[in-house]
């Protein structure tokens, strides 16, 4: 007969009653917890999908210190700091208009405008770089690892929304 298999023993949960998480002078994530005081970076398993759960905390060697299941069970300061931190390492523009759109030996060239003011950009591989998402969102990075967002191309304006539909 199989044995139940358990998800949970492989996985490192923290339990969010016995962790805090504060910022150090030089902004970075410090982990308090009863095994000490230790640097880390957050990093999220499903950063589409499930945005406030399962966020994995690393050590300044790169290790795997272990998994918040939901950011909602931490305190509350610890939380704050932990989706602040978040929004910083995945901050992406949202794109609301795009100006122009150019492409020089396959090598689309972005002019838009964001939510953050105008960008331009270019994006080396429509395959790896520009992701289509359901409900008509579209996820770009381009050449320099800079991320933008399109939450639905759909609404966009009719020009800006021609030039997208170019490229996917």
């Amino acid at each position: 007969m199989q044995e139940e298999y358990h998800l949970e023993q492989e996985l490192s949960l923290l339990d969010p009653g016995e962790m805090r998480l504060r910022l150090d002078e030089f902004n970075d994530l410090i982990l308090e917890c009863p095994e000490g005081r230790r640097p880390v970076t957050a990093h999220r398993a499903f950063p589409l999908t499930a945005a406030g759960q399962f966020i994995v905390l690393k050590g300044a060697d790169g290790s795997e210190i272990g998994l918040i299941r939901d950011i909602a069970a931490l305190e509350e300061e610890s939380r704050t700091i932990l989706e602040s931190d978040l929004e910083r390492t995945y901050f992406a523009p949202v794109i609301l208009q795009v100006n122009k759109l150019e492409e020089n030996f396959h090598i689309p060239k972005w002019d838009v405008e964001t939510d953050s003011g105008h960008r331009v950009f270019e994006v080396r591989s429509r395959r790896r770089d520009i992701r289509i998402m359901s409900g008509g969102r579209i996820l770009l990075r381009d050449a320099d690892g800079n991320r933008y967002e399109i939450p639905d191309y759909r609404k966009l304006d009719p020009v800006s929304r021609a030039f997208v539909e170019t490229l996917i």
